[in-house]
């Protein structure tokens, strides 16, 4: 073969070389995230460009993980305020409950309030009831006498009894002539013969006999016999508490007197607290 035939072959060849494409597959090979090969240049010694490659790529990477902690971040946000979202209604919701309360509250007040006020008015009307049925009751026993410590017999006349204690103790000639009693009883169950007997409740149809009668029942000092007004349970039960001071002040030499439950010392009430 001649000179310019090997020549002009060995050019083809070169030139077929050049021009051959680079094989995809291979280049597609290495990772995104992996490092190129660092290709030393002449003499051993690196390429400023693949320097600079580095560099970017490390950016790119340092980017990437910015980026992948922003996504965290987001995600993390998102989930707070979701949570913020469900926390913002649920105090909505408390303080709707809240408020719903504080008026129930308020009606509660304003009810127990005027429920007060119509318990204080009842009672106030009750007490007035029960001061005006005493009153009454002790109206009706206005001419009343107690008689103890009379003696109890079977099928007894309580009312020829007392007349015998009013002639015979009392001295009043003509008693059952002159008194009238409308009615007269023993007070209370029937006792056993060994106990004491029960006290005589006599009525008369005159005041005037009634206040004659109390106003003598100092000649019975002496007897077991004893007279007193008759008086409802509950003015009774005050009369009990003022008897020890209206003792005491007759021992100090005052002049005392009880008028239903009301005790005067030197015609001053006394004020039981």
């Amino acid at each position: 073969m001649s000179k310019h035939a090997l020549r002009s072959s060995a050019q083809k060849e070169s030139k077929f070389t050049v021009n051959t494409p680079i094989d995809k597959k291979n280049m597609n090979t290495s990772k995104v995230n992996e490092t190129p090969s660092r290709l030393p240049g002449k003499n051993g010694e690196k390429r400023p460009e693949m320097d600079r490659i580095d560099e970017m790529f490390d950016m790119i990477k340092a980017v990437m993980a910015k980026l992948d902690t922003l996504d965290e971040i987001k995600q993390r946000i998102v989930y707070v305020e979701r949570q913020l979202s469900e926390m913002k209604n649920s105090i909505e919701f408390a303080h709707a409950e809240v408020k719903e309360l504080k008026e129930e509250v308020v009606e509660s007040k304003r009810s127990d309030q005027e429920n007060k006020e119509k318990i204080r008015a009842l009672e106030e009307a009750n007490q007035h009831l029960l001061d005006s049925v005493i009153d009454l009751k002790a109206r009706s026993m206005r001419d009343n006498l107690l008689f103890y410590n009379v003696q109890e017999d079977e099928k007894e006349n309580t009312s020829d009894k007392i007349y015998k204690i009013l002639e015979e103790n009392l001295q009043i000639p003509d008693a059952r002539e002159k008194i009238k009693i409308d009615r007269s009883h023993r007070v209370g169950r029937k006792r056993d013969s060994n106990r004491k007997p029960r006290a005589i409740v006599v009525k008369f149809n005159y005041f005037q006999d009634r206040e004659q009668i109390r106003m003598n029942a100092r000649k019975l000092r002496g007897t077991r016999i004893g007279i007193a007004e008759q008086f409802p349970e509950e003015i009774e039960k005050i009369r009990q508490t003022l008897y020890p001071e209206m003792k005491k002040a007759k021992a100090q030499g005052h002049r005392v007197r009880m008028v239903r439950d009301r005790l005067y010392i030197n015609n001053v009430e006394f004020k039981h607290y």
